[in-house]
């Protein structure tokens, strides 16, 4: 199997690309002429941004979808809120008529666009050992983090609608540990 990569290898670098058609080089250079002003360098900052890297570059997008979803949940919830009083107290009251024993119809029916939790997940995608530490009283100690992914779904059992939310979570453990030589 080596000779069959060594040959494919000689034969590679023996390859040489073909020179371009009469037609491809007009082309190419009919679009060159056309650029007459190179683009707009931009504008210098005071402050350079620093660059998301790493497995959390996607951090700071999942936490604003998570206040956006919750701002949302208010809104509807505000929304939804009845504006005469509670049930309970009308139940408390002494029955004058069958209507005002019952809840006000716009209670009934916030009652009923409320969203139940039906599901819960956590997925593990990630799990990395830090090494030793040191706690306070200078024992040593084994770290190790731990991320998650937490997703959790409500459904609304009237309408059949849901709503899910995920959100990355790290935990971090520390467990002691004894170092002896045998």
């Amino acid at each position: 199997m080596d000779d069959q990569l060594q040959e494919l290898e000689t034969e590679l670098k023996s390859l040489r690309p073909r020179r371009p058609s009469a037609l491809l080089a007009r082309r190419i250079g009919r679009e060159l002429a056309a650029e007459v002003m190179p683009p707009p360098a931009p504008a210098p900052r005071d402050e350079p941004r620093p660059a998301l890297r790493g497995p959390w570059s996607w951090a700071p997008l999942a936490a604003a979808a998570a206040v956006a979803l919750l701002a949302t949940v208010g809104v509807l919830r505000l929304r939804n809120s009845p504006s005469v009083a509670p049930a309970a107290p009308l139940a408390l009251a002494a029955p004058q008529a069958s209507a005002a024993a019952s809840p006000a119809p716009e209670t009934a029916s916030a009652a009923r666009d409320l969203y139940r939790p039906v599901l819960a997940s956590n997925v593990l995608y990630d799990m990395k050992d830090e090494g030793v530490v040191y706690l306070a009283d200078r024992t040593p100690a084994r770290q190790t983090r731990y991320r998650y992914l937490d997703t959790y779904t409500w459904k609304n059992p009237r309408t059949n609608a849901s709503l899910k939310w995920s959100m990355p979570r790290d935990e971090v453990r520390v467990q002691p540990a004894s170092f002896t030589l045998n």
